[in-house]
Protein backbone atom coordinates (compact mmCIF):
# COMPACT_ATOMS: atom_id res chain seq x y z
CA UNK A 1 0.00 0.00 0.00
CA UNK A 2 2.85 2.16 0.84
CA UNK A 3 4.56 1.55 -2.57
CA UNK A 4 1.05 2.46 -4.38
CA UNK A 5 1.37 5.88 -2.70
CA UNK A 6 4.66 6.50 -2.99
CA UNK A 7 4.90 5.74 -6.78
CA UNK A 8 1.43 8.02 -7.59
CA UNK A 9 2.96 10.91 -5.15
CA UNK A 10 5.74 10.54 -7.32
CA UNK A 11 3.76 10.32 -10.58
CA UNK A 12 2.18 13.50 -9.74
CA UNK A 13 5.20 15.22 -8.91
CA UNK A 14 6.78 14.44 -12.51
CA UNK A 15 3.77 15.04 -14.67
CA UNK A 16 3.68 18.87 -12.53
CA UNK A 17 6.80 19.52 -13.08
CA UNK A 18 6.44 18.84 -16.58
CA UNK A 19 3.26 20.93 -17.01
CA UNK A 20 4.45 23.51 -14.96
CA UNK A 21 6.59 25.39 -17.59
CA UNK A 22 4.11 25.25 -20.19
CA UNK A 23 1.42 26.94 -17.76
CA UNK A 24 3.16 29.23 -16.24
CA UNK A 25 3.84 30.79 -20.38
CA UNK A 26 0.30 31.68 -20.74
CA UNK A 27 -0.57 33.25 -23.57
CA UNK A 28 2.59 33.06 -25.54
CA UNK A 29 3.01 31.34 -28.80
CA UNK A 30 4.82 28.63 -29.64
CA UNK A 31 7.88 28.63 -31.78
CA UNK A 32 5.85 26.82 -34.60
CA UNK A 33 2.60 29.51 -33.78
CA UNK A 34 4.85 32.31 -34.51
CA UNK A 35 6.86 30.71 -37.36
CA UNK A 36 3.45 29.22 -39.47
CA UNK A 37 2.48 33.30 -38.63
CA UNK A 38 5.34 34.45 -40.57
CA UNK A 39 5.63 31.83 -43.41
CA UNK A 40 1.89 32.77 -44.27
CA UNK A 41 3.33 36.48 -44.99
CA UNK A 42 1.46 37.62 -41.76
CA UNK A 43 2.75 40.60 -40.12
CA UNK A 44 2.23 40.98 -36.26
CA UNK A 45 0.43 43.83 -35.16
CA UNK A 46 1.94 46.87 -34.18
CA UNK A 47 1.10 45.91 -30.41
CA UNK A 48 2.88 43.29 -30.65
CA UNK A 49 5.87 44.57 -31.70
CA UNK A 50 6.36 47.41 -29.41
CA UNK A 51 5.67 44.61 -26.96
CA UNK A 52 8.13 42.03 -27.94
CA UNK A 53 11.02 44.37 -28.41
CA UNK A 54 10.06 45.99 -25.13
CA UNK A 55 10.68 42.85 -23.40
CA UNK A 56 13.84 42.18 -24.98
CA UNK A 57 15.02 45.72 -24.30
CA UNK A 58 13.97 45.49 -20.65
CA UNK A 59 15.99 42.02 -20.09
CA UNK A 60 19.25 43.10 -22.14
CA UNK A 61 19.36 46.80 -20.43
CA UNK A 62 17.58 46.01 -17.37
CA UNK A 63 15.19 48.27 -17.56
CA UNK A 64 12.70 49.62 -14.87
CA UNK A 65 8.91 49.76 -15.19
CA UNK A 66 8.49 53.47 -15.84
CA UNK A 67 11.66 52.95 -18.80
CA UNK A 68 9.46 49.88 -19.82
CA UNK A 69 6.32 51.95 -20.45
CA UNK A 70 7.82 54.88 -22.06
CA UNK A 71 9.49 52.36 -24.49
CA UNK A 72 7.02 50.52 -25.32
CA UNK A 73 4.77 53.38 -26.02
CA UNK A 74 7.52 54.76 -28.51
CA UNK A 75 8.22 51.78 -30.16
CA UNK A 76 4.81 51.31 -30.42
CA UNK A 77 4.82 54.61 -32.58
CA UNK A 78 7.46 53.85 -34.49
CA UNK A 79 5.38 50.21 -35.48
CA UNK A 80 2.41 52.63 -36.39
CA UNK A 81 4.76 55.09 -38.65
CA UNK A 82 6.59 52.21 -39.94
CA UNK A 83 3.20 50.89 -41.44
CA UNK A 84 2.15 53.94 -42.51
CA UNK A 85 5.43 54.22 -44.48
CA UNK A 86 5.29 50.89 -45.71
CA UNK A 87 1.37 50.91 -47.01
CA UNK A 88 2.20 54.63 -48.92
CA UNK A 89 5.74 52.37 -50.64
CA UNK A 90 2.85 49.49 -51.77
CA UNK A 91 1.31 52.03 -53.08
CA UNK A 92 4.07 54.04 -55.22
CA UNK A 93 4.77 57.00 -53.24
CA UNK A 94 8.27 56.50 -53.65
CA UNK A 95 9.38 60.73 -54.14
CA UNK A 96 13.06 61.59 -53.13
CA UNK A 97 11.53 62.98 -49.89
CA UNK A 98 10.80 59.32 -49.11
CA UNK A 99 13.70 58.18 -47.84
CA UNK A 100 14.35 61.59 -45.89
CA UNK A 101 11.46 60.94 -43.74
CA UNK A 102 12.33 57.93 -43.22
CA UNK A 103 15.45 58.47 -42.04
CA UNK A 104 14.34 61.90 -40.39
CA UNK A 105 11.72 59.72 -38.24
CA UNK A 106 14.82 57.05 -37.70
CA UNK A 107 16.78 59.98 -36.10
CA UNK A 108 13.91 61.02 -33.96
CA UNK A 109 13.30 57.80 -33.01
CA UNK A 110 16.96 57.19 -31.64
CA UNK A 111 16.75 60.46 -30.00
CA UNK A 112 13.63 59.46 -27.87
CA UNK A 113 15.37 56.38 -27.11
CA UNK A 114 18.44 58.24 -25.76
CA UNK A 115 15.96 60.70 -23.68
CA UNK A 116 14.96 57.60 -22.08
CA UNK A 117 17.64 55.31 -20.88
CA UNK A 118 20.33 56.18 -19.26
CA UNK A 119 23.60 56.76 -20.20
CA UNK A 120 24.99 53.25 -19.41
CA UNK A 121 21.79 51.57 -20.89
CA UNK A 122 22.05 53.62 -24.45
CA UNK A 123 26.05 52.71 -24.24
CA UNK A 124 24.80 48.94 -24.18
CA UNK A 125 22.04 49.36 -26.50
CA UNK A 126 24.46 51.06 -29.39
CA UNK A 127 26.99 48.41 -28.72
CA UNK A 128 24.41 45.37 -29.44
CA UNK A 129 23.57 47.90 -32.82
CA UNK A 130 26.93 47.62 -33.67
CA UNK A 131 27.46 44.03 -32.99
CA UNK A 132 24.33 43.28 -35.21
CA UNK A 133 25.47 45.11 -38.08
CA UNK A 134 28.85 43.03 -38.30
CA UNK A 135 26.89 39.81 -37.90
CA UNK A 136 25.03 41.54 -40.90
CA UNK A 137 28.17 42.18 -42.79
CA UNK A 138 29.84 38.65 -42.00
CA UNK A 139 26.43 37.27 -43.88
CA UNK A 140 27.77 38.82 -47.07
CA UNK A 141 24.66 41.73 -46.05
CA UNK A 142 21.86 39.54 -46.27
CA UNK A 143 18.76 40.60 -44.49
CA UNK A 144 16.97 38.01 -42.32
CA UNK A 145 14.64 36.86 -45.10
CA UNK A 146 18.12 35.91 -47.44
CA UNK A 147 17.93 38.58 -49.63
CA UNK A 148 20.58 40.81 -50.55
CA UNK A 149 20.83 44.24 -49.49
CA UNK A 150 19.56 46.73 -52.05
CA UNK A 151 22.42 49.26 -53.28
CA UNK A 152 22.26 52.51 -52.27
CA UNK A 153 23.88 54.18 -54.91
CA UNK A 154 22.12 56.21 -57.22
CA UNK A 155 21.89 55.09 -60.70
Amino acid sequence: MKKNILMLALSVLVAGSSVAPAVAQGGSKSRQEVKAHKERGERRSPEERAAARTERMTKELGLNKAQARKVEALYLKQAKDKDAMRSRFKKGDRNADFRKEMMASHKRHNEELKSILDKKQYAKYEEQREQMKAKHQERGGKDRRGHHERSTQIR
